[in-house]
């Protein structure tokens, strides 16, 4: 039995492969990154790579597994209908936050930003988008005036200005994770 599991892990790090009867039957996040890789070297101007500190693969992984505990399709015959329905809610939750984020520069409310930073930290966390969640993090102390990076306070002006590149950063690195999922599950818009 021992001989058989051992067969079963060809790459020691891809965790995806020790369940054949899921691999077979739809590509693993890990798989398609591989692939993206592949066909990214002849456009890699025209959109921006996936990279590994984009999305925790281990966490988004995780999401995923949850559709295999359901052992079958839905249903509309979604075979990852639980995970999608987590990854559309955020890309909702995200969008909206955004827009809540333009509305409170143009208010020069830091509380809010703060606030906003803190909210989105937590839901990008949840599904692995760890660079959103690295900038909401330092939009929630931009927001205190501070930046705990260097340790030091801020003022109001200074941390209104790192709030609003940071927001441009974060939309971007959204985008990126936002068009890999949906490439994921194969939706196009």
């Amino acid at each position: 039995m021992s001989d058989t599991k051992d067969q079963k892990v060809t790459t020691p790090t891809k965790k995806v492969e020790e369940k054949p009867e899921a691999s077979s039957s739809s590509p693993k996040p890990a798989e398609i990154v591989e692939k993206k890789d592949e066909v990214k070297e002849d456009n890699e101007e025209e959109e921006p790579e996936l990279d590994e500190d984009v999305i925790d693969m281990e966490t988004f992984q995780q999401i995923m597994d949850m559709d295999e505990e359901d052992e079958g399709d839905d249903e509309d015959g979604e075979k990852h209908s639980f995970s999608k329905g987590i990854v559309w809610g955020y890309f909702e939750q995200a969008e909206a936050t955004f827009k809540d984020m333009e509305a409170a520069i143009v208010d020069e409310d830091l509380t809010k930003l703060s606030s906003l930073g803190h909210f989105l930290k937590g839901s990008s966390a949840a599904l692995g988008i760890i660079r959103v969640q690295a900038s909401c993090e330092k939009m929630q102390h931009y927001g205190h005036k501070r930046d705990e990076e260097a340790g030091v306070s801020l003022s109001a002006d200074e941390a209104l200005e790192r709030i609003k590149k940071l927001l441009t950063d974060c939309k971007k690195d959204y985008g990126v994770a936002k068009k890999w999922m949906e490439n994921l599950y194969e939706e196009d818009k």
